[in-house]
């Protein structure tokens, strides 16, 4: 009876550190899965930080071309009131030359008829 209950003891020590030797075979194999999925994470972390300073630098790209196309549109608009204000001008002076030159003519028909 001593060695049946010796025997039954030894055979659940057996069965005991059977289960513990697959636990800790499970757990050797989620601490090589957390590494792995440890070391992936850095990596997208890198990859990450990577594209955010990407996006950085092409959102003050762009800010920066925003700001010279706004700039471009001022001048624009410069240029054409400045365009405007001498078609003006120039107008003016057509009228004016033409004033002249009709009176210059009719003073020339004047002397013309006179001489005569």
């Amino acid at each position: 009876m001593v060695h049946r209950l010796r025997l039954e003891a030894l055979k659940a020590q057996e069965d005991l550190q059977v289960k513990v030797d697959r636990l800790q075979e499970k757990t050797i194999k989620v601490d090589h899965s957390i590494k792995k999925k440890a070391v992936k994470v850095e990596g997208l972390q890198k990859a990450l930080r990577k594209e955010e300073l990407t996006s950085m630098g092409l959102k003050a790209a762009l800010a920066l071309k925003e700001e010279k196309r706004k700039m471009a549109e001022v001048k624009i608009t410069k240029l054409k009131d400045q365009t405007s204000r001498q078609i003006s001008k120039a107008k003016i002076q057509v009228v004016e030359e033409f004033q002249a030159f009709s009176e210059m003519r009719d003073l020339n028909v004047a002397f013309s008829q006179e001489a005569l």
